[in-house]
């Protein structure tokens, strides 16, 4: 190839390298700026799907994207997802208002995983809800998704629970898996495995202020 001919097709593809990640960026902003307003009208489905949207994008996400996908997440009850986006957020800008809500969640939720074959017997309800309205919403969350295809996995507040029959306790710092299917039926039904051990993908977070002034 014609040395004057490589550098054309090399400067031809250095170009469209640059068109790509001029139109990503771009995407990323408009999606951002999206999310800023949705957010401001406390549209947090919308707020989910944008964020979702960027996910897709394979970009860096901003202290504001993760924080956005903070709030959304936990206003649809999905706990874990707001705890995983807050650790990401506290690697960017630890800021108090992130790790007072870290340290709140590792302080009253606990990891929980449940399976049910067949689905139809799986019926999650809390011995009593939660007067907090975001503890609520991850209840709720919980139980629809058990009640849809036997299966939660996600962050459940402190408390006693029913699952498939199966009383079980979710305290901070320990996960509980609980798995009633067929197998476990002819060996009779058993006892929760419970492993104390810390949440999965849990990170030191220094106390709040506010803990240590007391």
């Amino acid at each position: 190839m014609p040395m004057l001919l490589r550098a054309l097709l090399i400067f031809v593809l250095s170009c469209g390298q640059v068109f790509a990640k001029d139109a990503i960026q771009a995407e990323h902003e408009r999606l951002s700026d999206e999310m800023e307003k949705l957010a401001q009208r406390q549209v947090w489905q919308g707020v989910e799907r944008k964020y979702k949207e960027l996910e897709k994008l394979e970009t860096v996400l901003t202290f504001d994207d993760l924080l956005h996908g903070a709030y959304a997440a936990r206003e649809l009850g999905n706990v874990l997802a707001s705890y995983r986006r807050l650790k990401e957020a506290a690697k960017l800008e630890p800021s108090k208002e992130v790790v007072d809500w870290l340290w709140d969640i590792d302080a009253h939720y606990g990891h929980v995983e449940l399976v049910s074959v067949p689905s139809r017997s799986a019926v999650l309800e809390p011995e009593l809800m939660p007067f907090d309205p975001n503890a609520r919403k991850a209840v709720e969350a919980a139980v629809a998704s058990a009640k849809v295809d036997g299966i939660f996995a996600g962050m459940l507040p402190k408390g006693a629970y029913v699952f498939a029959a199966q009383p079980f306790k979710v305290e901070p710092g320990v996960s509980v898996r609980i798995e009633v299917s067929p197998r476990m039926r002819r060996q009779g039904l058993i006892d929760p495995v419970i492993i104390y051990r810390e949440t999965p993908g849990s990170v030191p977070v220094p106390t709040p202020e506010k803990e240590k002034e007391e």
